[in-house]
């Protein structure tokens, strides 16, 4: 054999062996190490400390890991590491295409949203999910089926009971959106056209999400003196069809029934006393936020908007509807100005008045600050498309009594926002920063580990998701890294447009998306679909 011939032979088996026994340098078996973190788990249980080893998408080991060994560090020395916060109610199906990154829920250490409540969710899912996986997103996204969304498709604005025809046709488009990969049934039952349903209709609908292991998540039809009541109409739709049932943004809307938390707990504890799973979620401040629709009479809204313009102009029918919202909205018996406690949100045809109260704005425009007047302008704000407003209404013990339930958790009932537009509510910048900031740290209303069960196992396990919620090997690497000193919300209801300060890392399928406190811009986010997915 020739020489060259015999380099090139050596050469040849040298290139063999290195392949069969990894010659060279070796292969880092893991994509991302933290080191020297304060675990919370997500269970419950205390703090320990440890690395957890990420490769893939995946946790693949938590305790001492070699650092060598990995293909990048983060230190997370004195900070707190913790499965990324779910969020169980939100509105963020209506923003997350336009705006994937989210950030005004990544900032906050959600990794995980849920969407579809109130009983409102983009028609049709597949396409609402498929534009989502072509833009990619930055957060984890499920969503539930919105029965207001369906019956609006079937039936409009109607009053009516459907008739067994309507009731297959939405039935059918219900099954539809299961098999498109919701995770289960939600309703909005203050808000049109829902607040025309019956339980016996709600049960009948519920049933479909049965073989899919969905669950029923609901607004109720009242959260005042009739909130029981509603309650126990939740439960039994939840009951009759033996799946969960998720109860959301629990309160006590009105001050005549503040601090009359039996009104609450009594049904839900007899429920889940005989076999019932029933929970509750929150967010943690004492105003809501909602249209201005929910302040009027149902039956002004029979048949759709130029019918309530119609009735508009009938003496008696503007009489009525001012009667009715001076008793929803305008009246305390504790002798509150409500004209002070009504802010302007969004108002797209006056833009000028959002971020004023009721009172301000009636002397912007040169009107006398009483509850006629200020009625006037809501049944106004209806005539020209609606606006959203943040209502004070509740009470702060209430808010405090209810967060140490065992069975309630918290969620933002927020949305996708754009950096200074409109003057939303801080809920959607603060919920989950605040809760530790405020509610952990200064008043110590829970503990740590107790505010991040309630963020994290307790709503994956409520909507089922699956290797998610808990910080352990072989779950999904959803983590979110803070320090426990100065992790706080800096929303306020004047300036909402504030990122929380004291969020370090957030790790979304295994993927930095948060690194030293930026937004990496990273889409590592899924659809998190439900069982029914075909």
């Amino acid at each position: 054999m020739r020489k060259p011939c015999k380099v090139l032979f050596f050469f040849f088996v040298t290139f063999i062996l290195c392949t069969l026994f990894h010659c060279g340098p070796k292969a880092k078996p893991y994509d991302l190490v933290i080191i020297n973190g304060l675990i919370i788990d997500g269970t419950g249980n205390p703090w320990f400390k440890g690395d957890v080893a990420i490769k893939g998408e995946k946790i693949v080991k938590i305790g001492s890991v070699d650092v060598n060994k990995a293909k990048k560090t983060v230190d997370a020395q004195n900070l707190i590491v913790s499965p990324g916060f779910i969020d169980i109610h939100t509105h963020c199906d209506r923003g997350i295409v336009k705006t994937p990154t989210v950030d005004n829920y990544i900032y906050q250490g959600v990794t995980t949203v849920i969407g579809g409540n109130c009983g409102g969710h983009p028609f049709p899912l597949r396409e609402h999910f498929k534009k989502i996986e072509e833009n990619g997103t930055s957060i984890n996204f499920a969503c539930l089926v919105g029965h207001n969304t369906i019956r609006r498709e079937v039936m409009g604005y109607k009053m009516d009971p459907p008739t067994e025809e309507e009731l297959r046709k939405m039935k059918a488009l219900i099954e539809e959106e299961m098999k498109a990969g919701a995770i289960g049934f939600s309703t909005g039952l203050s808000y049109l056209p829902g607040i025309y349903s019956k339980t016996k209709e709600l049960v009948e609908l519920a049933s479909v999400v049965v073989p899919y292991q969905g669950i029923y998540a609901t607004h109720l039809r009242d959260q005042a003196f009739h909130i029981t009541e509603a309650i126990e109409e939740a439960i039994e739709i939840g009951e009759k069809n033996r799946i969960p049932v998720q109860i959301s943004h629990i309160k006590l809307s009105q001050d005549a029934v503040w601090n009359q938390l039996e009104r609450i707990t009594k049904p839900v504890e007899e429920a889940r006393s005989r076999g019932v799973e029933v929970t509750l979620d929150q967010y943690p401040y004492t105003a809501t936020s909602s249209g201005f629709t929910s302040s009027l009479p149902s039956w002004a809204f029979e048949g759709g908007r130029e019918k309530f313009l119609e009735r508009l102009k009938d003496k008696d029918n503007y009489e009525k509807i001012k009667a009715f919202i001076i008793k929803r909205r305008l009246t305390s018996t504790k002798g509150i100005n409500k004209l002070e406690t009504i802010y302007i949100a969004r108002f797209q045809k006056f833009p000028e008045y959002e971020g004023k109260n009721l009172h301000e704005i009636l002397l912007l425009r040169g009107n006398d600050p009483t509850i006629d007047n200020a009625v006037d302008f809501i049944i106004e704000i209806e005539k020209n498309e609606g606006a959203s407003g943040v209502f004070f209404q509740m009470d702060e013990k209430d808010v405090e009594d209810l967060m140490q339930l065992p069975y309630n958790m918290h969620g933002s009932d927020g949305g996708v926002q754009v950096l200074d537009k409109g003057v939303p509510h801080p809920r959607n910048y603060g919920t989950f920063p605040r809760v530790i900031g405020y509610y952990v740290r200064e008043k110590r209303i829970l503990t740590l580990e107790e505010a991040i069960k309630k963020m994290t196992s307790l709503p994956a396990q409520t909507i089922r998701l699956k290797g998610r919620g808990v910080a352990k090997e072989g779950m999904y690497a959803d983590l979110t890294i803070f320090d426990p000193q100065t992790f706080e919300d800096k929303a306020t209801f004047s300036n909402p447009h504030q990122y929380s300060v004291g969020l370090k890392y957030v790790v979304v399928n295994g993927e930095l998306v948060v690194e030293n406190g930026k937004h990496t811009g990273g889409l590592s986010g899924k659809i998190l679909y439900g069982y029914g997915k075909k």
